[in-house]
């Protein structure tokens, strides 16, 4: 029988030739893989930054005097410790972080937290990952389950005697961060198969946005999703949110992290915030954050083989989404750029434009549109821009002039980008996406 908390092997990304990655909280011996520092990785993959720590399965004391024994770092690596986490939606909370050296380090914890470790590349993308050891003298162990290695025995046994602190779930694709008291209350039944769940998401996600390893700007990131439920934002604060995609991480509710590690097959909201994590800032105006995310949210439902949600009625409407949007086109002054965030349903009326689309030209357009996107993102530019941009890049991935198409819509160009897509000579589409209300 393996030893309590112990965590051992995960095998890192064959392809590339890493060996293997090791975590064990009982010794408190680990061998990190590197990866890309997150916000250097966002601008090559061009979408969220997603989390670039490592857990340990080690929590530490406000005041505890803790060491690190490091062996073998390279100095293109910079490997640091962080202590507790990224700051949330109230923005009271904050990290520690120390950089570490080769030999003997020793830390103070100036809070209460868990323990994870940076290991990333100093300067540019780590194409060619490293690893480091690292054994920690300090710290207690808290439930560690990782994916493929943990036996359920051991984790149950695990749960059963962990203090009021977390837990943690991780596999190469994410890492989940639980209350140990709100865990006890909503265990998870079959940890492997959430995590198929999970991952079957994020595959489809890959997909849709054009993750496929075609080109370096198209490599699946190594870098996980966090999902943490959010211990500091008090209400009414709080209730402002379902849950929330931050940068690092995204945010759970207490009350409701069972949509993710429970429900998730049939669970839009969590995969709404998954797919804030894809979403392109370079044809994201402020009008279309909340409407843009959700194709990879349509996506995930259909390919999960279920109704789509705009059959439904939402919010106070008498009718579906595809009614609100025949009667929105109809409005002789609708303005796509414009959106009232107090109707709810209008988010989902504005999505049929996406359903219409895809109905007539495949999913697979907006497939191509992320990777021309990843090729050439846009900086720092406007809403409008942003909107002319996205207008001329779906004429030219689709090869139609879908210009009257956006016009009846209300989502309109300036004359600039009109001419830029008259000179690509482009015929207007054979079934007009405009026509479709199903």
């Amino acid at each position: 029988m393996k030893p309590l908390f112990i965590l051992v092997t995960i095998i890192a990304i064959a392809h590339l030739g890493i060996s293997a990655q090791d975590f064990n909280n009982v010794t408190k011996e680990y061998t990190f893989v590197s990866q890309t520092d997150a916000k250097t990785e966002t601008t090559r993959t061009h979408r969220r930054v997603l989390c670039d720590y490592q857990p340990t399965g080690l929590w530490v004391r406000r005041g505890e005097r803790f060491s690190v024994q490091v062996t073998d770092l390279d100095p293109n690596y910079k490997l640091s410790t962080m202590i507790g986490f990224k700051p949330m939606w109230s923005k009271v909370n904050s990290t520690q972080e120390n950089e570490l050296r080769n030999g003997a380090n020793s830390i103070t914890a100036t809070k209460d937290g868990i323990l994870s470790f940076i290991f990333v590349k100093r300067n540019g993308y780590d194409t060619e990952p490293v690893t480091v050891d690292v054994k920690v003298t300090g710290g207690k162990a808290i439930p560690l389950y990782v994916s493929g290695q943990t036996e359920d025995e051991d984790w149950e046994k695990a749960v059963a005697k962990m203090e009021d602190t977390y837990v943690q779930l991780v596999s190469d694709r994410v890492l989940i961060t639980l209350p140990s008291r709100d865990y006890k209350l909503s265990p998870i039944e079959d940890v492997e198969a959430m995590f198929e769940t999970v991952h079957k998401m994020l595959d489809l996600d890959d997909q849709l946005a054009g993750f496929d390893d075609s080109a370096p700007e198209n490599m699946r990131t190594r870098n996980r999703i966090n999902y943490l439920v959010d211990v500091y934002t008090p209400r009414p604060e709080s209730d402002k949110y379902y849950a929330y995609a931050s940068e690092y991480f995204i945010g759970m509710k207490r009350d409701n992290f069972t949509a993710l590690t429970r429900d998730l097959g049939t669970e839009w909201g969590y995969w709404h915030e998954t797919g804030h994590t894809y979403q392109q800032r370079s044809w994201m105006f402020g009008a279309i954050v909340e409407v843009q995310v959700n194709m990879f949210s349509l996506y995930v439902q259909e390919k999960f083989g279920l109704p789509s949600k705009l059959n439904d009625k939402e919010s106070s409407n008498a009718v579906s989404s595809f009614e609100m949007a025949r009667r929105y086109m109809a409005d002789p002054n609708r303005n796509y750029m414009v959106i009232n965030p107090a109707n709810y349903g209008e988010f989902f009326t504005k999505l049929v434009m996406f359903h219409q689309l895809k109905s007539v030209y495949g999913w697979n357009t907006f497939t191509r549109l992320h990777k021309e996107f990843r090729k050439k993102p846009l900086g720092n530019y406007t809403d409008a821009e942003k909107a002319n941009q996205f207008v001329y890049m779906m004429c030219f991935v689709t090869k139609n002039d879908l210009v009257p198409f956006f016009k009846k819509w209300g989502l309109n160009i300036d004359a600039a980008t009109s001419q830029k897509i008259t000179a690509m000579h482009l015929p207007l589409p054979k079934t007009d996406p405009s026509t479709i209300f199903k």
